[in-house]
C-alpha cells in the first residue's frame, strides 16, 4: 500500500520547509520519503508520527484512520482558557494551566511562567469529554470590540460553568452577551474571558 507521509503532514497544514525543519532532516530528504524514493529509519518514522498526530500504521499505508489520540496544540496565549485543566507539554509533560498566577504546575508542586515554556503545548480531552477548545491565538481586546460575534471561553476551574457560559456572544459596545442573556463585560477581558473567531471541530 502507498505510504501515507504527505498526506500526514497536509492533514496538519505543514509546509515540507516547516516540517523538515521540525524533523531535523533536510527538505530533500523528506520530499524522498514522500516520494517513496527513500525510507525513514524507524526512529524518524516515529518522531514523524508524534509530529503529526498519527500512527505509524497510518504512515506506512496500513491503517486508513490517522488519528493516534486526541491531543490538540494550542497556542501559549490561549492558556488562560484552560486555567484549572491539564495540558502536555514534550519538554515537561503533564502540567496544570493556573490562569490566575500565570503559571503552570508540575505534578510535585512547582511552577513555570507561562512566559518560561519551551515548545509546544497540547490539551489531551477523553473521548465524550467537554468540547475542544480553540487552537488559535485569543483575540486582542481591540480585535473583540471589531467583530459582530464572537467565541467566548470562560476562564474558570469550574468545568460545568465553563461548559454553561461557552459559545457564540454577540459583541456589544460594553459587553459580549449570549442569545440567554448571559454577559461577559469589556473590562474583564483576559481576567474572566477570552475570544476567538472559531472554535476547533471535532
Amino acid at each position: 500500500m502507498p505510504k501515507q507521509f504527505k498526506t500526514a503532514r497536509q492533514i496538519n497544514k505543514l509546509k515540507i520547509t516547516e516540517a523538515a525543519e521540525k524533523l531535523n532532516i533536510s527538505q530533500p530528504t523528506l520530499s524522498a520519503w514522500e516520494g517513496e524514493r527513500k525510507s525513514p529509519s524507524i526512529d524518524k518514522l516515529e518522531n514523524m508520527a508524534d509530529l503529526y498526530g498519527v500512527t505509524t500504521d497510518f504512515l506506512l499505508g496500513r491503517s486508513e484512520t490517522h488519528n493516534q489520540d486526541p491531543k490538540q496544540p494550542i497556542s501559549p496565549k490561549a492558556l488562560p482558557a484552560f486555567h484549572g485543566r491539564p495540558v502536555w507539554s514534550a519538554a515537561y509533560g503533564w502540567l496544570l494551566v493556573n490562569a490566575a498566577d500565570r503559571l503552570l504546575t508540575f505534578p510535585d508542586g512547582h511552577s513555570l511562567p507561562f512566559s518560561d515554556i519551551i515548545g509546544e503545548l497540547y490539551i489531551s480531552s477523553p473521548p465524550f469529554s467537554e468540547s475542544d477548545l480553540p487552537k488559535e491565538p485569543p483575540l486582542s481586546h481591540s480585535e473583540v470590540h471589531r467583530q459582530k460575534e464572537i467565541w467566548v471561553e470562560p476562564i474558570s476551574p469550574d468545568s460545568v460553568l465553563r461548559k454553561e457560559l461557552q459559545g457564540w456572544y454577540q459583541v456589544k459596545d460594553r459587553f459580549v452577551e449570549n442569545e440567554y442573556g448571559n454577559r461577559f463585560y469589556m473590562d474583564t477581558y483576559g481576567s474572566k474571558w477570552l475570544a476567538f473567531l472559531s472554535v476547533t471541530e471535532s
